[in-house]
């Protein structure tokens, strides 16, 4: 018989795929790393010695102008051809606008986040990928800012969790470390407030590399996709069913979940209510299973492919996973005993979704596909493989293939 405990809210851990961003840190120091070779008196000495633009300097006409979405405006000369990419920007969003994304990288983030269970494939379509210097170990304050400005990047993309990892800081000294270098920081947002941000997010990509037609037409494509589904869940008398949207679910504990507002970027769009949305108070954390045996949501939906390689007996989902594994691998996740006593699995109202939809506007397909699965009445002609099969035609240079997402049967 499984052991019931009281309501439990934890913090993610660190360091395994997603941050702790319910976490807030005291302090924020940059990490300073010298270059090989060069000892930390002589890396800064010839920091400071460089020419930079300073920032009044910047405000002459005919130069490339875009705001991000934390309101800062960055300013380039011409469009950026060398860029420092931090770990939580998917390299799939750069994919839907430029057609060799690897060719525009000087550094990025080394524990690679949303980026490190799909390396292998984009190794094999831009084996230059393996030549990008390693600038830090995830968010920024784990950057060196030296190794950052010695790259001569005209352009910094951070995601909201790269920029701000432990709280919606006011300020950023690193960030400002750049700007004073004359370095353009661009934030942008596909995970945390997705319903907002993806879009001017995308757009804004779109604008700093002289691609606005390309992040255009994906646009067109999203938005009319994306505005379909909430047109028709906006009808009188559409119900929202509760779920449990189970992220990581490779890993042995349950059962980690997104939080309130629009940091769910699946389920929510979907037409779904996730539980864990009614107590979490960040963008993620940790739910005890007496809340969800209690709470008993009318869906099971699980993430899988965030944690690297999958073994044989964990979730695996994702770029080149073959249907069977996936199946096979999802009866075995269903079938543990704190996951198999949830209502919703035994009645077998259970699904499993790849987890990087949550950091990519491709999210869109997998949106449709959660939408036909919990409002069939509303969603029959929706066709989130079609959706996919487009995405990948148009505008992938590495398409994605593989499985991305299961119902049980």
């Amino acid at each position: 018989m499984l052991e019931r405990q009281p309501v439990l809210l934890r913090r993610a851990p660190q360091g395994d795929g997603e941050p702790d961003i319910q976490m807030v840190m005291l302090t924020n120091t940059t990490r300073h790393r010298a270059m090989p070779g060069m000892t930390r008196r002589a890396t800064l000495g010839a920091l400071l010695a460089a020419p930079f633009i300073p920032r009044a300097a910047m405000a002459q006409e005919g130069l490339i102008r875009a705001t991000d979405i934390i309101g800062r405006e960055a300013v380039l000369k011409a469009p950026a051809q060398q860029i420092v990419l931090g770990s939580w920007v998917t390299i799939d969003a750069l994919s839907l606008i430029h057609p060799d994304p690897a060719s525009l990288l000087v550094g990025w983030g080394g524990d690679f986040g949303a980026n490190q269970f799909q390396l292998e494939t984009f190794r094999k379509r831009f084996p230059a990928i393996d030549a990008v210097p390693v600038v830090g170990q995830g968010s920024i304050e784990t950057m060196s800012i030296e190794t950052i400005i010695s790259q001569a990047p005209d352009l910094v993309i951070l995601s909201r969790l790269d920029a701000f990892r432990f709280g919606d800081a006011a300020s950023n000294p690193q960030l400002e470390q750049l700007a004073d270098a004359g370095i353009p920081v661009a934030i942008v947002d596909f995970f945390l407030d997705p319903a907002r941000n993806t879009e001017p997010s995308l757009r804004l990509l779109g604008t700093l590399l002289g691609r606005e037609r390309q992040a255009q037409e994906f646009l067109d494509l999203y938005g009319q996709r994306m505005r379909r589904i909430e047109t028709r869940l906006a009808r009188p008398g559409v119900v929202r069913p509760t779920v449990l949207l189970h992220a990581f679910a490779a890993r042995p504990e349950c059962c980690w979940t997104t939080g309130p507002g629009n940091r769910d970027a699946l389920t929510t769009p979907a037409g779904g209510h996730n539980i864990g949305a009614d107590v979490l108070k960040g963008a993620i954390g940790q739910l005890n299973l007496e809340y969800v045996y209690e709470r008993e949501p009318e869906f099971y939906i699980a993430t899988g492919g965030a944690d690297g390689r999958p073994t044989d007996e964990e979730f695996a989902i994702g770029r080149d996973v073959s249907a069977d594994r996936v199946k096979a691998s999802f009866e075995k996740l269903l079938a543990r005993p704190q996951i198999a006593a949830i209502k919703a699995v035994s009645e077998r109202r259970a699904f499993g979704v790849w987890h990087n939809f949550m950091h990519t506007p491709i999210r869109i397909a997998a949106v449709e596909a959660l939408a036909r699965w919990m409002h069939s009445d509303l969603f029959a002609d929706i066709d989130a493989e079609a959706t996919l099969e487009a995405v990948n035609a148009r505008f992938l240079p590495v398409p994605l293939e593989g499985t991305f997402w299961v119902a049980a049967t």
